[in-house]
């Protein structure tokens, strides 16, 4: 049977809703030059490949590797500044994070947005709980779904594969996991939705936070 230690989440259509702060920023930069911007809701397939995949999708057919260096540059600026302005977190949560801390599973953070803005949205959004870890994407490792962040920070903080879950909402996730050798459930009030969770081979997929909850106490084994 299969008993988890470490659970590690997925950020944006996980544990927070960020569509509209980033859909508003890419917006701010693709304006700066005179680009067509994007009603929020279509960031839904846009996101979750890093903010470079998240850029050149967003030029279309105007990109070009300068006109990024811009775009990336002032979408930075105005997310510094945006980033939580409508960002929230979804319902139950901050209570599955207290149950798992007091059960004394270790909690942890994965995610493709850039490293500097995730402590920030996590400290405004979960201000009382502690992650063992918590990232971005960073220099040393290939963004999701290569596995070497998870790899790592499975390794870096002594647990074992077989006793950590991944938590996400998109198929990035269930590859990402799986590419890895890690259990998934997936989350379908996220960015993607259940059925693309589905199709990506999702271990279980889960509607909330209270059923996440459940699932996890029970090993998986539901």
């Amino acid at each position: 049977m299969m008993i988890m230690k470490l659970i590690v989440f997925d950020l944006d259509g996980t544990l927070a809703d960020t569509l509209a702060d980033l859909a508003n920023a890419v917006n701010f930069a693709l304006d700066r030059q005179s680009l067509p911007t994007y009603p929020v809701d279509d960031y839904r397939h846009f996101v979750g490949n890093g903010i470079d995949n998240l850029i050149r999708v967003t030029m279309g057919n105007a990109y070009t590797p300068e006109g990024a260096v811009r775009a990336k540059a002032d979408f930075q600026a105005y997310y510094a500044e945006h980033c939580t302005d409508c960002t929230v977190a979804y319902d139950g949560i901050a209570a599955l994070l207290d149950r798992l801390e007091a059960d004394q599973m270790a909690t942890a953070v994965i995610s493709n947005k850039p490293d500097r803005f995730v402590p920030e949205i996590l400290s405004a959004l979960y201000p009382h709980h502690t992650f063992l870890s918590a990232w971005g994407q960073r220099d040393e490792f290939p963004r999701k779904p290569s596995p070497e962040s998870l790899e790592a920070l499975i390794a870096q903080n002594g647990y074992q594969k077989s006793d950590t879950l991944y938590v996400g909402d998109s198929n990035v996730d269930v590859i990402f996991a799986h590419n890895a050798g890690v259990k998934v459930c997936g989350v379908s009030w996220g960015f993607r939705g259940a059925q693309e969770l589905k199709e990506a081979g999702a271990d279980h997929i889960v509607n909330s936070a209270e059923e996440l909850y459940e699932w996890i106490t029970v090993n998986g084994e539901r």
